[in-house]
């Protein structure tokens, strides 16, 4: 399945939506709030989600950073950063963890300068999805290319890129007539480097009948 999430709304009050061939598959709507962030999911099978942040909930440091996903109200997972050390002199990388009714998801950042950012989302240790970050942003409205095994993995993918987008290329409160942006990343990490398949993309656009 290939969709996008796009930012509808930036500044003070956000929006994001999920959609495929102009199919509305879900919205998220964060309202400003000070110290704070609140993120209500509605899909459009009617399935809801809550992403939260709050640094004030928790005593250890992991748990006032984490995001904690709720689902009828009720705690069901969190979003942490954790780093990850490799060879190499001071050498280590940054990945983001949800974990989720005792399953666990993984979203690696991969970039290739000028040639491309990749969020490599894996499920355990299959890869199950690939999210194609434009680099280029305007007017803070940032966009996500997503690949994907199965569309039912999009209740898993969608927190997760918003979690990302927030904390990566959040732009709270910034106000301008034009702006335009171009991020960059070059990964040097083997290890890194190896979360992305090249093979995936090609796949998932061939099994869905696009042509290029």
């Amino acid at each position: 399945m290939i969709f996008e999430i796009n930012q509808m709304s930036t500044n003070f009050n956000m929006v994001w939506m999920a959609e495929t061939g102009g199919k509305a598959l879900a919205t998220a709507v964060s309202p400003f709030e000070i110290g704070r962030f609140n993120i209500e999911i509605d899909y459009a099978d009617e399935y809801k989600q809550q992403l939260c942040f709050n640094p004030k909930d928790g005593k250890s440091a992991e748990e006032k950073f984490s995001f904690k996903l709720y689902i009828a109200q009720q705690l069901a997972g969190t979003i942490v950063g954790r780093n990850q050390k490799v060879k190499g002199f001071l050498q280590s990388y940054f990945y983001r963890v949800m974990q989720i009714y005792g399953e666990n998801y993984y979203l690696y950042e991969v970039g290739f300068g000028a040639k491309g950012l990749y969020l490599c989302i894996y499920k355990e240790d299959q890869l199950i999805a690939i999210v194609d970050k434009p680099l280029k942003v305007v007017n803070y409205r940032d966009k996500y290319i997503v690949y994907c095994l199965e569309e039912d993995n999009i209740k898993a993918i969608f927190p997760l890129v918003l979690q990302y987008d927030m904390t990566e290329h959040g732009d709270i409160a910034e106000v301008s007539l034009r702006s335009v942006k171009v991020k960059r990343v070059n990964t040097i990490q083997k290890e890194l480097i190896a979360k992305y398949d090249p093979n995936f993309i090609p796949m998932i656009k061939q099994r869905d009948g696009v042509v290029e």
